[in-house]
């Protein structure tokens, strides 16, 4: 699918990089830009969780927590909601469901408030999570590895996690 030149005309009395609160606003020519990333990004993602969700027995919210925590020995529920960007409610509930089915079960505090709660992920929860990681890797290959250079791929992974690491130094 091609992108279509989504350029707003420039309006009257004013520059574009002469408007917003916070700055310039963007050029035609970064809006341009952004409209492709925007449009490029959301094909890949809807592709890549169509491919894993066909394949997953777990709601892409459900692999994406199971994810979280494989990377980390234990963590808070609310850290959980924030590494995934699900909200707090639906992450307990989440948690709730996991510590049923055994994929999860809850840890000693690391930290002296009680009221915190830590979970962490058991082997179950590995075994759930392996064959959608698998899919997910595939995945990852087909739509992304395989459509860049080696050079393309490491520059937009980078740039990704500079970007993240900026804005989040920002929102703390």
């Amino acid at each position: 699918m091609r992108v279509e030149d989504t350029t707003l005309a420039e309006p009257e009395g004013g520059d574009f990089a002469e408007r917003g609160a916070d700055g310039p606003a963007l050029t035609p020519e970064q809006q341009k830009l952004w409209q492709q990333f925007v449009s490029g990004g959301w094909m890949m993602y809807r592709a890549f969780f169509r491919e894993i969700d066909r394949a997953a027995p777990l709601t892409s919210a459900d692999w994406r927590l199971l994810e979280v925590l494989a990377s980390a020995p234990q963590l808070r529920i609310s850290d959980l909601a924030d590494a995934t960007q699900i909200g707090l409610s639906t992450v307990s509930r989440q948690v709730s469901r996991f510590l049923e089915r055994g994929y999860v079960v809850r840890a000693e505090s690391v930290e002296d408030d009680a009221r915190q709660k830590w979970v962490q992920i058991t082997d179950e929860g590995m075994e759930a999570l392996k064959p959608i990681l698998d899919t997910r890797d595939r995945a990852v290959r087909r739509l992304v590895v395989d459509q860049l250079t080696p050079e393309e791929f490491e520059q937009l992974c980078t740039l990704f996690g500079n970007l993240g690491a900026r804005i989040a130094e920002t929102e703390d």
